[in-house]
């Protein structure tokens, strides 16, 4: 989904069909809502982990888990502070700040083995209007080019001696102001022409596209869903007391 993140490979995450993947990455969203025990959060995070290396995703984890692993801390820190209920703050504030970073993880791990196209591809099956998987599919792209914008700016007033990187954090605030004003320009005018490519090309949301003989079902696409099913049920008889976990 994002030149930042997306890395082509041939592994078994990356061959699953579209549909298969988003709705694994639905199930296990669901499951990281609901699950509220420590326990749970730590397995879904070990899982996850071994998930990346199978992908051969490992680059992305390595450029993003410290920061995720900070975003994990603070939320144990202000849960720890803040938290007035039944359970010991500890064991609440630690459900949730694993809870976090189990679902930036499975986020990330998704923009890891799944294309732009591919996302769209897989809504549209999965009978998402095609005005609306397009809309979503822009919005994406879009973000793309803002920051690919923003990333050249920034370099470019390195070379002109204004490193806004550098410095403490108010003065790295006070420098990345001025350069709104030629991101937002050059945001301006990359989708005005963006509008006039989609007209050179005859594009209109009323268009019908055939994209269902590039995908089919599998056995391992079936069995990826079934697992995915199954885990948020395990989930529900965990969060609902069928099944016991030491606390």
């Amino acid at each position: 989904m994002s030149v930042f993140f997306y890395t082509r490979g041939a592994s078994p995450l990356h061959r699953l069909d579209p549909r298969a993947k988003i709705t694994l990455l639905a199930t296990v969203f669901a499951a990281l809502s609901i699950a509220g025990h420590p326990v749970v959060m730590t397995a879904a995070l070990i899982v996850l982990i071994a998930l990346f290396a199978l992908a051969r995703s490992m680059a992305s984890l390595r450029r993003m888990g410290p920061l995720f692993a900070l975003i994990g801390a603070v939320t144990f820190g202000l849960w720890m502070l803040f938290y007035d209920g039944p359970l010991p703050p500890a064991h609440y504030a630690g459900a949730m700040s694993l809870r976090f970073m189990a679902l930036l993880l499975a986020g990330l791990l998704f923009l890891s083995v799944t294309s732009l196209e591919e996302f769209t591809a897989g809504l549209i099956m999965m009978g998402l209007p095609y005005p609306v998987a397009f809309t979503v599919s822009l919005s994406f792209r879009l973000v793309i080019v803002f920051v690919a914008t923003g990333h050249t700016i920034v370099e470019a007033q390195k070379v002109r001696g204004n490193d806004v990187t550098r410095g403490s954090v108010p003065a790295r605030i006070r420098g990345y102001v001025p350069l709104l004003i030629p991101l937002i320009l050059n945001g301006i005018k990359k989708a005005d022409t963006l509008t006039l490519a989609l007209e050179s090309k005859g594009f209109s949301p009323g268009n019908r596209i055939r994209i269902g003989d590039r995908y089919r079902l599998r056995g391992a696409d079936v069995i990826a869903i079934g697992a995915g099913v199954l885990v948020l049920a395990a989930v529900l008889l965990v969060r609902f007391g069928v099944i016991a976990l030491p606390v």
